[in-house]
């Protein structure tokens, strides 16, 4: 994707898509350069295409510089209002995602919690970075729309959804 790994701008904004079952993936990029200047593009990469056994093609990735309705600073700051700073990582709030109840084990003779979830398979991941001056975050969500499909009102991902959807709107691109 010819970006660095690391964020190395004082203030940027990375939400990267992944493959899932296809053969390419997204980066959306809004970011302050050295120059002062306000930047948004799209990246959509691609794994390399199999010739033969022994040979692979390389694609290069198309960068898209995008044009928004408003100031780029003003995005990168409605993107903060939307709380992309505090979002944790999906590990912190997994327990949202199950139904515990109490059942009786008939091999143990007592009482105990059962948990159940329903997995999803399907879907998009994201993969967030976040730096402003020097506050970051950075988290990984598996299927966020799928999820929240399967249970409504876990806030983290309600939130998630809702700063995709003002980056598509806002710029006109599809990242879900």
């Amino acid at each position: 994707m010819n970006i660095p790994d690391n964020i190395d701008n004082e203030k940027e904004i990375r939400i990267y898509r992944g493959n899932g079952i296809s053969n390419n993936g997204k980066v959306f990029r809004i970011y302050l350069s050295e120059n002062r200047k306000w930047n948004a593009e799209l990246i959509q990469w691609f794994l390399p295409k199999k010739i033969n056994e022994d040979e692979f093609q390389i694609i290069s990735p198309i960068v898209t510089k995008l044009e928004s309705k408003i100031p780029l600073e003003q995005v990168f700051l409605n993107l903060e209002a939307l709380n992309i700073e505090y979002l944790p990582k999906e590990e912190l709030f997994q327990y949202k995602k199950s139904t515990n109840k109490v059942v009786f084990d008939e091999d143990e003779k007592e009482y105990v919690i059962m948990s159940t979830e329903k997995s999803v398979l399907d879907g998009v991941d994201f993969l967030v970075k976040y730096q402003s001056d020097t506050r970051k975050n950075e988290f990984h969500y598996s299927n966020p729309q799928s999820y929240l499909n399967n249970y409504p009102g876990i806030d983290e991902y309600e939130g998630f959804v809702k700063i995709l959807k003002y980056v598509e709107d806002n710029f006109n691109i599809k990242l879900n």
